[in-house]
């Protein structure tokens, strides 16, 4: 699941809402478990609040169980509070807010 040489979509409304800095840093995420070897599952979760004056993004999944927090400070936009998700249908991957399934 999730490989960074897949190809990689986001919906309209991520692409016109979410800044590239925040999309960027998700994908990475996915891709730094991946690199570790770590089982990842179809679908990930990434919730995003503001901790701070920081990014809190809780990144979670539900098979195998994993939830992981991180607090990062963004260069070139400021934090959001929204819920993104990223789907791994096998030949692509795509980024979207659960309003766009």
């Amino acid at each position: 699941m999730f490989d960074k040489t897949s190809r990689r979509y986001m919906t309209k409304a991520i692409a016109e809402e979410l800044h590239p800095e925040i999309t960027k840093h998700l994908w990475h995420l996915i891709d730094e478990r991946n690199e570790q070897g770590e089982e990842l599952d179809y679908l990930q979760v990434f919730e995003l609040g503001v901790e701070k004056g920081k990014q809190l993004i809780l990144h979670r999944q539900e098979q195998p169980p994993y939830r992981k927090k991180w607090l990062t400070e963004l260069k070139h936009t400021s934090p959001i509070i929204s819920t993104i998700w990223c789907i791994d249908e096998g030949q692509s991957e795509i980024m979207l807010y659960p309003s766009d399934y």
